[in-house]
């Protein structure tokens, strides 16, 4: 026989709702799944806090067809249209799929805060559904290029004061 407080644990336990995935940033591809059309996914609410510009990714990726609609802070459809290579999102367990038109897939500008979001799906191209979710932070020139963008600018002002010298002298 188990003990009382086992029993009470393990009915807490089922009873308890689910805490919500948090979505890192810069960490990749996070899978998640429609069991149930119309219903939030396995993983939902979302989550995520970012401190600067950032890109939220979802991709359709294993039944071609299925759409999938984000509510909540971020409000967004997916839609169907191939991804660049050059994307960010093309690398990872998920590229294959952003890089398909035949998922739907869509592309979120953030800016820094907190966020809670939703998935619904559709399951138009049959259930379970799998997706995968992505967070990428924008990146941050290098030192090396602000110091060029500084030169350039110190350059250009340069040659205009120059410009501007000779104008004058030309004209006295």
């Amino acid at each position: 026989m188990k003990p009382a407080w086992m029993i009470a644990g393990l009915i807490a336990a089922v009873a308890a709702p689910s805490a919500a995935a948090v979505l890192v940033a810069d960490t990749g591809w996070q899978d998640d799944e429609l069991s149930v059309a119309g219903e939030p996914t396995d993983k939902s609410v979302w989550t995520f806090t970012v401190s600067r510009s950032s890109i939220l990714s979802v991709t359709d990726a294993f039944n071609d067809g299925d759409i999938f609609i984000l509510s909540g802070d971020i409000n967004a459809v997916t839609s169907f249209y191939a991804g660049n290579v050059t994307d960010i999102q093309a690398a990872g367990s998920f590229g294959p799929a952003w890089l398909n038109a035949a998922y739907s897939k869509v592309a979120v500008n953030v800016g820094p805060g907190t966020y809670s979001f939703s998935i619904t799906g559709l399951g138009e191209g049959g259930i379970p559904a799998g997706l995968g979710v992505r967070l990428d932070m924008a990146a941050i020139p290098e030192p090396a290029t602000w110091a060029m963008l500084i030169v350039g600018f110190g350059l250009v002002g340069a040659a205009a004061r120059r410009r501007t010298a000779s104008v004058a002298n030309v004209t006295a």
